[in-house]
């Protein structure tokens, strides 16, 4: 063994101490560090942060349904012929970035899913943002699983992606419901990055749960928070309705000193939890002055049914200000609160009232369709005294609502027809025919079709389109005929007086609803072809 002198023996020591002073000094650092490194929380001790999380695996898209299947053999030939799948792929491999893009919003349009592999795999390859946000678009309309693990790679690191590319890829996790996107989420929420906290909180509201509601309830007492943020916050904190949270949102919405936006939402999120507690809270807050707040009150008690709630949202219909009254007219039709049928018409009748809340409370009672609202609908109707514009509102609503007054709202149409004084009437209503597929219709259909008036006779050809009637069926090809082209004979008197310099013989001016009849005619000819196939197949 070398001898070691006494001197190097210091030396040795010495060094020895300095290494674990340092040690022990960059350790009381980090810790102080760790501790101070930002405000947020650390959830060191809890199930929600000993979570492993990890990108979900490549997965090829789903393979398309029987119901799919079956809807693409009733396709014309055009849309489903070799010649028509070689053009698509084609235009996969080859096409610009248009063709493809609009292709593939034909194809959401159509609910095409043939293509499913197809678009996976141009994702796979191209370079090209707009191209992949739009194959984005198409698999979250399809909800299918398939991209998850490119949405939630670029989540996890969204800052050298382009802005459209990482909002496409929140819309997609929040439709999948993806799980695994949520460290990213929170993460980006923690960090207050002005570009993707609302985006990420929006997504965590829809993918998150009980422990991410706890995260959030704790992370609102951040004083760098901003107040729409924390507004925001609230709001996801009442979307994900973790129970958890119940006493925090309680005590947002019963504090005199917070901010109002805040209280609305908190006592929305309470009522939307169904704790029997949060009565009484409401029922309090029911009296704050703030017409914003009582809004959201009458929101948060619509979860309950019991006497004492219902008479608050009776007295609702009352409220001095229209959105509480709007909420509340909202509630009793969800609620088929029979009770507040008097209320509604009460609210029609009173001349101050405004046109909005008017408006909502003609659809409601025709929903309830209770003997006494529907007898005050009618009323409407036949009444000589009231304006046309006030009748249109009621047809509307029991056309709607397709229980009662149709024998009314036909005969007023056919005075309608006969009085061109009342042509906006007549639009008005030929507008809401057209709307609804009825034997009933067929006749007044028909009146309009055969009225001398352009607009009359182009409404009619609307009401035929839906409800394709079989007693129209002649005069719509009669007025596509009337396309002023000239029948042989016709032509053959035009070019002898052309040749001998006479006057030209009069002919039939050319139907200005021609055109649109045709089309109209084509669309039911491809529809009954459709079912047609469709019978032959179930055969």
């Amino acid at each position: 063994m070398k001898y070691i002198g006494p001197f190097t023996k210091k030396i040795i020591a010495l060094g020895t101490f300095i290494v674990a002073a340092m040690n022990l000094f960059s350790l009381d650092y980090n810790i102080q560090d760790k501790d101070q490194d930002k405000p947020g929380f650390v959830f060191e001790e809890s199930d929600y942060a000993k979570r492993k999380w990890n990108i979900p695996g490549a997965k090829r898209p789903k393979k398309i349904s029987d119901d799919d299947l079956d809807k693409a053999s009733l396709k014309d030939e055009k849309h489903n012929g070799s010649e028509y799948i070689k053009k698509c792929r084609d235009t996969f491999k080859y096409g610009l970035e248009t063709e493809v893009t609009e292709m593939i919003d034909q194809f959401m349009k159509d609910e095409e899913h043939r293509f499913g592999d197809d678009i996976y795999d141009m994702f796979q390859k191209s370079k090209n943002p707009q191209v992949k946000q739009k194959c984005l678009e198409y698999f979250m309309k399809a909800e299918d699983p398939c991209l998850e693990d490119y949405a939630v790679e670029i989540l996890n690191d969204p800052y050298d992606q382009k802005k459209d590319t990482v909002d496409a890829c929140f819309k997609y996790v929040s439709k999948l419901k993806t799980k695994e996107a949520i460290p990213a989420l929170v993460e980006l929420i923690d960090k207050e990055d002005v570009d993707y906290f609302d985006a990420a909180l929006n997504c965590i509201g829809e993918v998150g749960g009980s422990d991410e509601a706890v995260f959030l309830s704790q992370f609102i007492e951040r004083e760098d928070l901003t107040v729409p943020q924390k507004q925001q916050l609230v709001r996801m904190l009442g979307k994900i309705g973790a129970i958890e949270t119940y006493d925090k949102l309680e005590e947002i919405a019963t504090d005199e000193n917070e901010n109002g936006f805040m209280r609305a939402y908190a006592a929305e999120a309470i009522g939307n939890m169904k704790k029997e507690d949060a009565k009484e809270v409401l029922y309090n807050l029911f009296e704050e002055k703030d017409p914003n707040i009582r809004s959201y009150v009458v929101k948060g008690l619509s979860n309950f049914d019991d006497e004492t709630t219902n008479e608050y949202l009776l007295q609702a219909i009352k409220d001095s200000h229209r959105g509480v009254r709007l909420e509340a007219i909202n509630c009793v039709n969800e609620r088929k609160m029979t009770d507040a049928v008097p209320y509604l018409i009460y609210r029609c009748k009173d001349k101050t009232e405004e046109a909005q809340v008017k408006n909502k409370c003609y659809d409601v009672l025709a929903n309830l369709a209770t003997s006494e609202a529907n007898e005050y609908l009618v009323s409407i109707i036949t009444d000589k005294k009231i304006m046309d514009a006030t009748k249109l509102k009621s047809c509307s609503a029991l056309m709607k609502a397709g229980t009662t007054g149709t024998k009314e709202i036909l005969q007023l149409a056919d005075e309608c027809l006969k009085d061109d004084r009342r042509k906006p009437m007549r639009y008005g209503l030929g507008k809401e025919f057209a709307k609804y597929s009825r034997s009933e219709y067929s006749q007044i259909c028909l009146q309009y079709l055969e009225n001398a008036d352009v607009a009359t006779q182009g409404t009619g050809l609307d009401i035929y389109a839906k409800g394709k009637y079989s007693n129209c069926r002649s005069k719509v090809e009669l007025i596509a005929s009337e396309d002023g082209e000239l029948t042989e004979e016709e032509q053959k008197l035009v070019d002898e007086a052309k040749e001998k310099k006479l006057p030209l013989p009069k002919t039939k001016k050319p139907n200005a609803n021609s055109k649109k009849a045709k089309t109209i005619l084509e669309r039911v000819n491809s529809y009954k072809g459709s079912e047609s196939n469709s019978s032959s197949a179930e055969k």
